[in-house]
């Protein structure tokens, strides 16, 4: 059975709830005193202690940054490194034990990985953060999140993206139904969709890959036996569709025929409370796109244009820390920051950079050349 956890083992979970590889442009709430004094549940006055024993110990550190819905900078607290670690290791104890959770029907004994797998990671360790007197409350029952991403790609590393995380962000609390992430080939659009996805774990979510040959019976008959998994009541696309809780990712359209770009057409305008989050090449021709300007000036429809990454992000990826500046100067504008090239560096796949670029092949033997040039 596990006790009470001490102050500070509950501020550091509640924190590495917002831990990001890179700093963000703004900081959520939930990073200043008064976040953490509600995010778990003490008073105020108690968390100078609790974050300075944790700055002590290398766990957290204290910036100063912009904070969402705040005029001012202010002063905001991080995990480090050491810090998501010790959160990881306490989270892992946690999920092995046994709770005791007050729930509407009274107190129950659960063990932290049926807590997790009932509301999700992030929900289940931010109940964790405010536990008292040995027990976590769940005065609301909330079935697991369903999510089939059997045909999603694994995320790899992941790198920068806070702005095209934010506008995902913003668009899943807006009233649009339809976001269309858009890329050239090798920009990450997939990559950033899936970290999307996997943050918001307390969602549904069902993601389909569009093929060059699917038809616009496979997409319906994915989404309808999905929203069956999540709601019985559920008998066609309509109902389907009418599920706030869910996200359905269409992932890769490029090449389709008439007939599916006609139905992602009356996706579009149909009344739908779930979100649609397509991705696709930004190269498609004008023939196959699926909405127009006029849906974008209305709301309709949501854009997000992905580029190649940020320097600092650049660098990271490509796994040199050293490398000579003028030497990664170079790399980064000849790659222009594309996170598939940046990989393909990183493994000295010299094959992958053939297949993947317009490299000749005394290029590709430079770029190589320079990834591991150190000054």
């Amino acid at each position: 059975m596990l006790g009470q956890l001490s102050v500070n083992e509950r501020v550091l979970l509640h924190l590495s709830r917002f831990a990001t590889d890179t700093p963000p442009e703004e900081y959520s709430p939930e990073s200043t005193q008064v976040g953490i004094a509600e995010g778990v549940g003490i008073s105020r006055t108690h968390v100078p202690r609790a974050v300075k024993t944790l700055i002590k110990d290398g766990f957290i550190e204290e910036l100063r940054g912009r904070v969402a819905n705040r005029d001012r900078r202010m002063s905001v607290y991080a995990v480090t490194p050491e810090g998501f670690r010790k959160a990881v290791e306490t989270w892992e104890i946690v999920r092995k034990s046994q709770l005791s959770v007050m729930r509407v029907g009274g107190l129950v004994e659960m063990e932290g990985m049926a807590l997790e797998e009932l509301l999700g990671r992030k929900q289940a360790m931010s109940l964790v953060s405010r536990m008292k007197n040995d027990f976590v409350e769940l005065l609301e029952s909330r079935r697991a999140p369903v999510r089939d991403l059997l045909r999603a790609p694994s995320l790899d590393t992941f790198y920068g993206r806070e702005q095209e995380l934010g506008a995902l962000d913003e668009f899943l609390k807006s009233n649009t139904s339809v976001v269309v992430v858009s890329g050239n080939r090798g920009h990450g659009t997939t990559t950033l969709v899936r970290k999307f996805v996997q943050d918001h774990e307390e969602a549904d979510v069902l993601w389909i890959p569009v093929r060059e040959h699917i038809t616009p019976q496979e997409i319906e008959s994915s989404i309808v036996d999905f929203g069956k998994r999540s709601r019985p009541a559920v008998a066609d696309l309509d109902s389907a569709l009418s599920m706030p809780e869910m996200i359905v990712v269409l992932d890769g359209y490029h090449t389709v025929s008439e007939e599916v770009v006609e139905f992602f057409a009356a996706l579009v305008n149909a009344s739908t409370e779930s979100k649609l989050v397509v991705t696709a090449r930004e190269d498609n021709p004008a023939y196959n796109w699926f909405y127009q300007k006029t849906h974008v000036e209305s709301g309709a429809v949501r854009e997000i244009k992905v580029r190649g990454l940020d320097e600092a992000s650049a660098k990271k990826l490509l796994g040199n820390a050293d490398i000579e500046a003028e030497a990664f100067r170079r790399v980064y504008l000849m790659t222009r920051g594309q996170p598939l090239l940046l990989k393909r560096l990183r493994d000295d796949d010299a094959e992958g950079l053939k297949k993947n670029s317009v490299y000749t092949a005394e290029e590709i033997r430079y770029l190589l050349f320079l990834k591991d040039k150190t000054g």
